[in-house]
């Protein structure tokens, strides 16, 4: 099992990547992508920079209780 290895469709180029099966980060096409795991499996997510008009806004829809 130490030499398993993943393969994970990717969101930028649409091309099969091979990975070992833990949290990394990988770019592909200049794009910041994180390998994770959730219930739908191991995906490749591109990381987006928000700004702090939008984090306000995440929190206010998702109720988060952390104001500054």
């Amino acid at each position: 099992m130490k030499n398993e290895e993943i393969e994970v469709l990717c969101p930028v180029c649409r091309k099969i990547h091979k990975f070992k099966p833990e949290v990394q980060e990988f770019r592909c096409r200049k794009r910041h992508l994180v390998l994770l795991k959730d219930r739908h499996g191991w995906r490749l997510m591109e990381v987006k920079v928000i700004t702090g008009r939008e984090d306000r806004e995440l929190d206010r829809i998702w109720g988060s209780k952390d104001e500054d």
